[in-house]
């Protein structure tokens, strides 16, 4: 049997293990948590970082049943799996300057930059008064983000020059390297786009709108599918996706983006990630037009053609399940009557009664999610109401 080497274990990967299973390959599991939510869904288990493959290649020295490697969800894991991807001599290794700008958020910003796309303000460094005398000179409000780091880990608002101290030094923590990036703060409608990659040009991509929580953490709260953008814009964003991959030299794979779209009608890209997205994007694009994704992102990691036939898509809505504060889950309540409702597609939880879980400050910490589906984006967003009125989380 064949065997697919993921790259992290974390409630987003959870889909590709599934997925993997489903289409007949055997999964191993490489994360440096042995209690990640996706764990249990491998067939094996290595308890190495995702950030060291020579550990990783030398775990699985001489075998011969390996014929892909992806990195689910996980900027961080992406040049592990280049390096992989190369050793072993796979299909489609994704390319460096992908890795880069995927891993590097500054990186992706001068990508842009010099691609002529809409642009704001930004500065990157670590600690120190030329990082500071740079940011100063941004229109202020900003978010100060590590470079490095994903899943809206150590995003840190920043209202103004004084509040600049402290906010680099909270963010900086989050960075394995160190470093951060201070941006000027895009207002507009909040976008995620997941595409596929095939032949250096984007053969399909979905865009959806995301309502996120209040400051300071900027999270995913919702994710409504497919997004309503103006043609023209539509054709913009196209143009625009073909140009980055041309850019980065990215031929094959999945491709993730979270981006703005301003007042004024500009598309403002913000971060990218040469892999497959989390928060269940990948089943609401299926449940809505009919994309499976993930299958597709392992086609081409494997080598295989990849064929997609979407349909008309049908208004599909995500809801994160979240706790208010840290302590240890006795139960969700109203799970019965959300999954009773016509609009109900799918609820997953990602952690059991006795488990602690954390407030909603960074994406890893959910409890979990609620997928939803209705003619008209009108009635998925009442529908979401009664299930934010249903949906309790008890903790002890």
């Amino acid at each position: 049997m064949t065997t697919l080497v993921l790259l992290g274990a974390a409630d987003g990967a959870v889909p590709t293990y599934q997925r993997a299973a489903k289409l007949g390959y055997r999964t191993i599991a490489v994360d440096i948590k042995p209690g990640a939510p996706a764990v249990p869904f491998a067939d094996e288990y290595l308890h190495i970082s995702t950030r060291a493959p020579e550990q990783v290649a030398a775990a699985l020295a001489g075998r011969t049943d390996i014929i892909g490697v992806l990195a689910p969800a996980s900027d961080i894991a992406l040049p592990s799996q280049r390096w992989l991807a190369r050793h072993w001599n796979l299909p489609n290794p994704i390319s460096e300057g992908a890795v880069l700008a995927s891993a590097d958020k500054s990186v992706f910003r001068t990508v842009c930059d010099g691609l002529g796309f809409p642009t704001y303000g930004a500065v990157a460094g670590t600690t120190g008064d030329q990082l500071r005398a740079a940011a100063l000179a941004l229109r202020f409000p900003t978010l100060v983000k590590p470079v490095d780091s994903t899943g809206s880990r150590g995003v840190v608002p920043c209202g103004g020059p004084g509040e600049l101290g402290l906010a680099v030094r909270q963010a900086i923590e989050h960075s394995p390297s160190g470093r951060v990036v201070v941006e000027e703060q895009v207002t507009g409608e909040h976008l995620t786009v997941e595409a596929v990659v095939d032949g250096g040009r984007v053969i399909f991509y979905s865009v959806s709108s995301r309502t996120i929580t209040p400051p300071p953490y900027y999270i995913t709260a919702t994710q409504l599918l497919p997004a309503e953008l103006p043609k023209e814009v539509d054709r913009t964003l196209a143009a625009m996706l073909d140009a980055l991959c041309a850019e980065l030299g990215y031929v094959s794979g999945p491709l993730n983006l979270d981006l703005v779209l301003a007042p004024d009608g500009q598309l403002y890209l913000i971060e990218m990630g040469a892999r497959s997205g989390g928060n269940g994007l990948a089943e609401l694009i299926e449940t809505s037009c009919g994309v499976d994704t993930i299958a597709a992102a392992i086609a081409l990691a494997v080598g295989d053609q990849v064929v997609l036939t979407p349909r008309e898509p049908r208004p599909v809505l995500l809801r994160v399940i979240a706790a208010d504060r840290p302590g240890q889950l006795v139960a969700v309540h109203g799970i019965a009557e959300v999954k009773a409702l016509p609009e109900f597609v799918d609820l997953r939880l990602f952690a059991e009664p006795g488990d602690q879980v954390r407030p909603y400050t960074q994406a890893a910490n959910k409890v979990g999610y609620v997928v939803l589906t209705a003619p008209t984006p009108d009635e998925l967003r009442a529908v979401v109401s009664f299930v934010d009125r249903t949906l309790r989380v008890e903790l002890a």
